[in-house]
């Protein structure tokens, strides 16, 4: 099964067939700097799934949600399931969760579960420490590392669209050829995903007065 992303275009490219989207029963990230269209795509997945029948799930680290442009979208809000958590351990519960709740209810409804994003997300160990305390910039990889290693199976299990967004950042110290981009969290998202998108911004589409 597939969930668009809002684009029939973008659809095609990933499946190489239409009407297909982002694949259920699998992990996908998506990738961009700031303003690139990561959240908004992530809303038409929660907005196509709504349109399937199905439930649409948002984890929100960032805090910084607006229910007028999801509805602007076309998710029904009131029908979202909205989740707000701090740190990376917590995403995880959550989803544990989620899916124990669709096997005690309905295992052939379509779910999505959007994380908005994997970049604002902290430790556990992090939040309890002092704020000028080093040491801890390999704690997220590891957590999400030994995550994803239970997540992914579960997830291929069910009927569950999983979407990651994350940010982009400049390697320390890049000199030379090749990408100058990586992603926070380590590579064990970058592994387990079984698609990653990279988004772009290459312009703002404007009125007559010039109002993006």
């Amino acid at each position: 099964d597939w969930v668009s992303s809002g684009n029939s275009l973008v659809d095609l490219a990933i499946a190489n067939r239409p009407n297909a989207g982002l694949p259920v029963g699998r992990i996908t990230e998506l990738t961009g700097l700031e303003a690139s269209g990561k959240s908004l795509m992530g809303a038409h997945l929660l907005a196509e799934t709504q349109r399937k029948g199905g439930m649409a799930v948002f984890i929100d680290t960032e805090t910084s949600v607006s229910t007028e442009f999801l509805t602007a979208i076309g998710v029904d809000v009131p029908k979202m399931l909205y989740i707000n958590v701090d740190t990376v351990e917590d995403i995880f519960d959550k989803i544990e969760e989620i899916i124990g709740y669709v096997r005690k209810s309905s295992k052939n409804r379509l779910v999505t579960i959007l994380v908005d994003s994997v970049a604002a997300a902290s430790t556990k160990k992090e939040m309890a420490s002092d704020h000028g305390a080093d040491g801890y910039a390999t704690g997220k990889a590891i957590a999400i590392s030994k995550a994803m290693r239970k997540i992914t199976g579960l997830i291929a299990k069910q009927r569950i669209c999983l979407a990651f967004t994350n940010q982009l950042r400049q390697k320390v110290g890049f000199v030379g050829l090749g990408d100058p981009y990586t992603t926070s969290g380590g590579k064990a998202l970058a592994f387990h995903a079984s698609l990653r998108l990279r988004l772009k911004s290459i312009g703002q589409i404007k009125n007559n007065d010039k109002q993006a």
